[in-house]
């Protein structure tokens, strides 16, 4: 295949990958919901319930740890059994747990239903669509995934504001169109999807490959062991490189959107929800084409200098934010929430991305189990961090968030410097032999 045909092939999925790719968005799109409507929801079920809404954060700092442990059994089950099943059933599980968090009555049904959903979705978010992705692209994982983490800032730009309206409605409106969303994701996960192009009857990347080829791939599929045990894995500098880059990364994510609305409130002479809605969704927008360029330049430059780029944009984004606090600059911080925007689906692209380049395609799976824990635990911190620091600033919340801001910083600066000493080298498995 020449350059020109390569060039051309970049976006040629065929029909069934860009199925697998819309599908992907999908997952993303609605698993982002939870984390995401904390601006309005802690705010909603504070009033709802007489509590302050900073104190129900941490019960889904609490969901992230209890995700830890389902990640890690989803993980396992994935790496033994693969990712169709396992998909399917935690979507029906969340769908009836959405259900139960829009009959929340009192601090305690609010306080279950926020740690499962978040357990759950960021299971689905973290381990499941990293799974598919690495089975179905393992060459142009980062073009797909470009397109596929559309759905992060799609979410961010659509169902904040869903929320927010069936909210008004009725306190379990926006839960039951949920539930039903997840019905169907599950449904569809069992009946249409195929663990690996090749049970579909298509090819890797859509690169068309002898039967025979083809045939001695699925049988290595079905024998593999991976020589990546847990032990192996503890003890490899690249692999603690890869959980403390995209964990201190996360937190930084978790930061800036959970509490994004009440930050921007921080600084109106009036608190106004609709401001914050109107700019995260603004900015949302705008981030949609960001996924797909994140991925474009890792597929045109490489996912490890793509990868130190990021890090780069990150850092500068989060130290921003920290000066828009400082200075009690609403426009300066209207500008970190649009940068943000553009990088937030490049975090849910570079994160699979490098654990499939250091790892490959045979060892992503086993990597993934143990880093995807490792990386919520790190996650999760922050929404016990975050109302600490806010409660210690008071009433004063723009110091607050400086505050926390300040923190992040830090932990951005340390990724970056990470992400330029880890090598763009695979040391899993590149071959099915």
């Amino acid at each position: 295949m020449n350059k020109s045909e390569t060039k051309k092939s970049v976006n040629n999925f065929g029909r069934k990958g860009w199925a697998v790719v819309f599908y992907v968005l999908l997952i993303y799109l609605f698993t982002c919901v939870t984390n995401d409507t904390l601006n309005v929801t802690t705010g909603f079920f504070g009033n709802f319930l007489q509590v302050d809404p900073n104190s129900l954060l941490p019960f889904a700092a609490v969901g992230g740890f209890v995700g830890v442990i389902l990640s890690l059994v989803a993980g396992i089950v994935i790496a033994k059994k693969n990712v169709k099943v396992p998909t399917a059933v935690l979507f029906t599980v969340l769908g009836l747990l959405f259900a139960f968090n829009g009959q929340a009555k009192n601090v305690g049904m609010f306080a279950i239903a926020t740690i499962l959903t978040t357990a759950v979705s960021q299971t689905l978010n973290l381990v499941c669509t990293q799974q598919i992705m690495s089975n179905w692209f393992p060459k142009k994982k980062g073009i797909a995934l470009g397109w596929a983490t559309m759905g992060m800032p799609i979410c961010s730009a659509v169902m904040v504001a869903v929320f927010e309206g069936l909210f008004h409605v009725d306190i379990s409106a926006p839960y039951w169109l949920m539930f039903a969303i997840c019905v169907i994701l599950a449904i569809v996960t069992g009946v249409w999807f195929k663990n690996y192009p090749e049970e579909a009857g298509a090819y890797p990347d859509n690169e068309p490959v002898d039967p025979e080829e083809q045939k001695k791939t699925l049988e290595f599929l079905a024998n593999y062991k991976s020589p990546w045990t847990v032990g192996k894995l503890l003890k490899a500098k690249e692999f603690w490189m890869l959980v403390f880059i995209f964990g201190f990364m996360f937190m930084g994510l978790v930061a800036t959107v959970a509490q994004l609305i009440p930050r921007i409130n921080s600084l109106l002479p009036t608190p106004n929800n609709q401001m914050g809605i109107m700019w995260l969704t603004i900015a949302s927008i705008i981030g949609i084409p960001g996924s797909f360029a994140w991925g474009f330049i890792d597929q045109k430059i490489g996912t490890g200098k793509t990868n130190r780029i990021f890090c780069v944009c990150w850092t500068v984004t989060m130290v921003l934010s920290f000066i828009g606090m400082q200075l009690r600059s609403l426009p300066l911080t209207i500008v970190t929430v649009v940068l943000y925007a553009l990088l937030n689906g490049g975090l849910g692209n570079m994160m699979p991305s490098m654990f499939i380049s250091i790892f490959g395609r045979y060892d992503f799976a086993q990597a993934n189990k143990v880093g995807m824990p490792l990386i919520i635990c790190l996650r999760s911190l922050t929404l016990i961090i975050m109302p600490i620091i806010l409660a210690a600033a008071g009433a004063d919340q723009a110091m607050g968030y400086r505050n926390v801001f300040v923190l992040i910083s830090v932990l951005s600066v340390i990724a970056t410097i990470l992400a330029f000493l880890l090598k763009d080298k695979t040391i899993g498995t590149v071959k099915a032999d």
